[in-house]
């Protein structure tokens, strides 16, 4: 398999282990998330409704979960090939 079919495969196996193994990590990611939007309300000295408070948490949670999979791949595939992965 090439690298860039690795990482794929590993950075969706990091999203399923997001979802099943490591719950606790989601929460927290959410947790972070509404603390985020809450920083981001108080700074840009906005107010938005419950639906766009939800939608951008979401928004946030989602782009940290990204990575956190992203991440995983990367340090999965970095220690099966013993080399280092640049993006």
């Amino acid at each position: 398999m090439k690298v860039d079919e690795l990482l794929r495969v590993y950075a969706k196996e990091g999203n399923m282990k997001l979802d099943k193994q490591y719950t606790g990590t989601r929460k927290a990611i959410m947790e972070l998330a509404r603390d985020k939007m809450r920083e981001f309300i108080g700074t840009a000295d906005v107010g938005l409704d419950a639906e766009s408070r939800d939608m951008l948490v979401m928004m946030i949670a989602r782009s940290m979960m990204q990575s956190f999979s992203l991440g995983y791949g990367i340090g999965k595939l970095e220690g099966k090939t013993d080399k280092q992965v640049y993006l």
